[in-house]
């Protein structure tokens, strides 16, 4: 057990970061957001909660991991558990979610390969290698488990930021219009 608590406290230093990160890049969202409301109409309400609303997703989940991980002590199994659920949840929302961009994409016709990688390939990889890694939890693979919630953490991070770039730059060509 103290071995594991040790391992858990040497990662404290990249979920500070990673954490206050997240918090501070979805705090530029909903300004970057307040400086595009008045695109938002009828007709563009849907498609905007369609980009918006993953971001908000993924930067909370982000901050949601860093918090878990600062947590001072665990035992093995209840990280597991905590990871495994999030992931769960953030597996169905994310598939969910996945719908509606291909809808999105079939209508539109303007989404490129980044645009399917940032918002369908890494968020599925994401939250299933957070299941991964909460399973690695209960069959005490450790530092496979540390190291996978690390990746699944940052391709959640790069997702989320590559689609609130998307957003942004979708409402700088709204306002030159």
């Amino acid at each position: 057990m103290d071995a594991f608590i040790e391992m858990l406290r040497s990662w404290q230093n990249y979920y500070f970061m990673a954490g206050g990160a997240a918090a501070g890049l979805l705090g530029l969202m909903f300004v970057a957001m307040s400086l595009g409301m008045h695109l938002v109409s009828d007709d563009t309400r849907e498609d905007i909660k369609t980009f918006v609303t993953p971001s908000v997703f993924y930067f909370v989940s982000a901050l949601l991991i860093s918090c878990a991980m600062l947590v001072p002590t665990y035992a093995p199994p209840a990280l597991g558990l905590i990871l495994l659920v999030g992931g769960v949840i953030g597996l169905v929302r994310t598939v969910r979610h996945v719908r509606g961009l291909i809808q999105a994409a079939r209508e539109h016709q303007d989404f490129t390969v980044a645009d399917w990688l940032a918002q369908i390939v890494g968020p599925v990889v994401s939250y299933t290698v957070i299941l991964a890694s909460g399973v690695c939890f209960f069959v005490d693979q450790w530092s496979i488990g540390f190291m996978s919630l690390w990746l699944a953490d940052v391709i959640v991070l790069v997702c989320a930021i590559a689609n609130t770039w998307s957003l942004v730059m979708w409402i700088i060509e709204q306002r030159t219009d």
